[in-house]
């Protein structure tokens, strides 16, 4: 009988150890279990410390915002540090904006995507005369981009680019037959906004955009714009200066921060500010004349892999910027540098991948 006993006791004992050490083993397993901004975070961290990445990050989904942070210095010389409401100089990220002021022109009957534009800007040579608001919104116009041939020196501003335009004597090729990036047509939309409107691009922007969507550090930088309050100074990769110093808007020209863009991306998405269907232009891939696609609509860039994912980026001087936008989850991943760092578009493919939990490429 006490051999039973025995044999029962021991049983019952040594299942108490694997309960115990099971129990224990699932604890230790959830604490290690990390959150989707603990991961993102770290995926951040990881650029940073390795020197490839200087600036701010928010990443946000449907019930807000994941993770949101700060890496490096807004000025090495003061060891000012970034903070997520520390202005960027967003150069192409801008276009977008510009996108918008054409298309609340449109919603108002004011212009129509097939206007052409020497009915705006008349001191353009004949060669523009076939160019239409839409060949300049989607990049189809011919017209070649200033920065590949214009004298650019501190202060160039819009008036300086129309000089350059107008000297132009022959386009790349005819409107709607190619597809080539050009920050010259950006300009002559701004120039067109103004016109138009009647007020300068900045009045309208922030008229239109700005206020409507809660924006209250994002400005145009134009020949009036003052000092910019909490600004990101722009760095090389070896950490020399190389700043931001021009005047001229449309194809850029706007500082903002995360905090900001992350109210504009739920303003566009939600139809706070702009009818649903005109802001969906933005969103269509271009048809050329030959039957060809270019995934680009208008101001934004469109994965030709899944139409709701679109995005831009910006590069010039130190500042590299990000904006990636899930149209169909309302996922948003803002990146903003200012160390020339060449790794935003490979950490935003990581930071998905940590979302979705499966490799981008899978």
């Amino acid at each position: 009988m006490n051999k039973y006993l025995n044999k029962l006791l021991c049983f019952g004992f040594s299942c108490l150890l694997i309960l115990s050490f099971s129990s224990c083993k699932f604890r230790n397993q959830h604490l290690e279990i990390e959150t989707p901004g603990e991961n993102i975070y770290k995926i951040v961290y990881s650029y940073h410390e390795e020197g490839l990445f200087d600036g701010t990050v928010l990443v946000a989904d449907s019930n807000g915002v994941v993770y949101k942070g700060a890496f490096g210095f807004a000025n090495r010389n003061t060891e000012e540090l970034l903070n997520t409401n520390s202005q960027f100089y967003l150069a192409s990220v801008g276009k977008q904006f510009t996108s918008f002021a054409v298309l609340c022109l449109i919603e108002n009957g004011n212009i129509s995507l097939e206007d052409k534009i020497v009915n705006y800007v008349p001191e353009l040579p004949e060669i523009y005369n076939d160019i239409t608001i839409k060949n300049l919104l989607n990049h189809t116009s011919g017209i070649p981009d200033y920065y590949n041939f214009a004298k650019l020196f501190d202060g160039f501003s819009n008036s300086d680019v129309l000089n350059v335009l107008t000297s132009v004597n022959q386009l790349e090729f005819q409107p709607g037959v190619q597809y080539k990036y050009s920050n010259s047509g950006y300009v002559l939309l701004s120039v067109i906004v103004h016109r138009i409107s009647g007020v300068s691009f900045s009045d309208y922007l922030t008229e239109k955009a700005f206020i409507k969507a809660g924006l209250t550090n994002t400005i145009v930088f134009d020949e009036d714009a003052g000092p910019i309050k909490n600004r990101a100074i722009g760095y090389s990769k070896n950490g020399n200066l190389t700043d931001y110093k021009f005047r001229t808007t449309g194809g850029g020209g706007i500082f903002s921060n995360v905090e900001d863009l992350f109210l504009w991306h739920l303003a566009i998405t939600q139809g706070n500010i702009i009818d649903e269907q005109i802001i969906n232009i933005a969103y269509q891939p271009t048809v050329l004349k030959n039957g060809k696609i270019a995934y680009y609509g208008a101001g934004w860039e469109i994965d030709k892999k899944d139409l709701n994912h679109v995005f831009h980026t910006g590069t010039l001087d130190g500042f590299r910027t990000y904006f990636d936008r899930q149209l169909n989850n309302r996922q948003v991943i803002i990146l903003l540098s200012n160390n020339s760092s060449d790794f935003l578009e490979e950490m935003v493919n990581k930071i998905h991948e940590s979302l979705s939990g499966k490799p981008e490429n899978s």
